[in-house]
């Protein structure tokens, strides 16, 4: 009895932490992972038993593709892109603010939401001050065509990775199910940000004269290893859809075009280490620990059984898991959940029909619960600071939690009904 209590008190202890901000989160969940080891709640908690509670794939595959998109970055390939939107708008603002919006999903399905829109935030700000709106009319609908887009693929986003590698999902199967719920959020939500900034309709074109004589080309600082890195990074891509074939991990096709980006490159290390969140991977590391003491006390098993014992009917658990992973998610933030809820879920697949579906439940949920306010999602943190340091401003938490809660909502019933159409097939 002693060690759970030990452990629990731990656990909740660390999310205070996180939730209210009291230190770096990388920090307190590595300092509370090495806690929980100390105290020995756990005979398993060992170094040398690493492997079985730290999942690798997970940070091989965050690894390697901070690697390749930290290198495509130094070659302006990012603020190209944003320059190009501009100029195919011909600038029409309600045309670049569709457009982004489409741009930024899509990257973010295939990089790291924060990249994705730090690299596109400078044109952004400019289009913003020119047209003279708020910086939130733009930037806002950023963030969450970011996570929005992050949610289609098992790369897209942190969270995705956890899910995908603890179920087993391969890309392309993580693609066909999560990218349809991900369009019709996407198509709604463009819709609904286009219908409360109406002004945006009236602006004049020549407003944005400076930017439509910029050159994207010029943008390009380093041609040949643009070239390369695209290269590199399309035989990623190719890599995770045909993984399962080559019998070989995700981690492993991410950290070979990671290396392979490095050789190319001729950077040092040293250069290309700043690019690389590193606070990200030693995050997920005490969270693993964490979630495993919780396990091994017989937490997880406890809560399965009250789950099992109370839930009977399939589609009533699949909404229960999602509403549930979603709205812990808005005020938590996404990772610490999804980390949690994986050994549940891992307990109650092949206890009921349909039993698969609950990993998508929770990766739909913590995806779109995310958007609902300023710490459901790093991206939310990044750019409202942005929007803070550069506008001399200040964010309050409930008004952005009074959009991005409707963006989530939107999410979470379309992934409702969603689910029970997977269930009924």
């Amino acid at each position: 009895m002693l060690p759970k209590v030990i452990a629990l008190i731990i656990f909740f202890f660390t999310y205070y932490l996180i939730i209210f901000g009291k230190g770096n989160k990388a920090v307190v969940a590595f300092s509370m992972g090495l806690l929980i080891s100390l105290v020995k709640v756990s005979d398993t908690l060992r170094v040398s038993n690493a492997g079985d509670f730290i999942d690798f794939n997970t940070l091989g595959i965050l690894l390697g593709m901070m690697i390749i998109v930290g290198i495509l970055k130094t070659t302006g390939l990012f603020q190209a892109i944003a320059i190009y939107i501009v100029k195919k708008s011909n600038g029409n603002v309600i045309s670049i603010f569709i457009f982004t919006m489409l741009a930024v999903a899509i990257l973010s399905s295939f990089l790291d939401n924060v990249t994705t829109l730090i690299l596109f935030s400078p044109v952004i700000i400019y289009i913003c001050q020119e047209i003279e709106v708020k910086p939130e009319t733009f930037l806002f609908p950023m963030i969450f065509s970011a996570n929005i887009g992050g949610t289609a693929t098992m790369i897209g986003d942190p969270p995705n990775i956890l899910v995908g590698s603890a179920s087993g999902k391969s890309f392309l199967e993580f693609l066909i199910v999560m990218s349809i719920p991900s369009f019709i959020v996407l198509f709604l939500s463009i819709i609904y940000f286009l219908n409360i900034h109406k002004e945006l309709k009236d602006v004049e074109k020549s407003k944005l004269d400076n930017l439509m004589k910029a050159d994207p080309n010029k943008a390009i600082v380093n041609y040949p290893l643009l070239k390369k890195g695209l290269i590199v990074f399309a035989l990623v891509i190719v890599g995770f859809f045909i993984h399962e074939y080559l019998d070989y991990e995700a981690a492993l096709i991410a950290l070979t075009g990671g290396a392979i980006m490095l050789l190319i490159s001729k950077m040092d290390f040293d250069e290309i280490s700043h690019e690389i969140e590193w606070d990200t991977l030693f995050f997920f590391v005490g969270l693993f620990a964490i979630v495993k003491a919780l396990e091994d006390v017989h937490v997880i098993e406890d809560i399965t059984n009250l789950i099992y014992n109370f839930i009977s009917h399939p589609y009533l658990l699949l909404l229960i898991v999602l509403w549930s992973s979603g709205f812990l998610a808005a005020f938590m933030g996404a990772v610490p959940i999804v980390t949690i809820f994986i050994p549940i879920i891992r307990s109650l697949i092949g206890t009921f029909p349909h039993s698969e579906l609950l990993w998508w439940a929770l990766a739909l949920g913590a995806s779109f619960g995310g958007n609902g306010t300023i710490s459901g999602a790093a991206s939310n943190m990044v750019i409202v600071g942005m929007i803070e340091s550069n506008f001399d401003r200040k964010i309050k938490f409930f008004d952005f939690m009074k959009i991005g809660m409707k963006v989530a909502v939107f999410g979470l019933l379309i992934s409702s009904l969603y689910l029970y159409i997977l269930m009924n097939l």
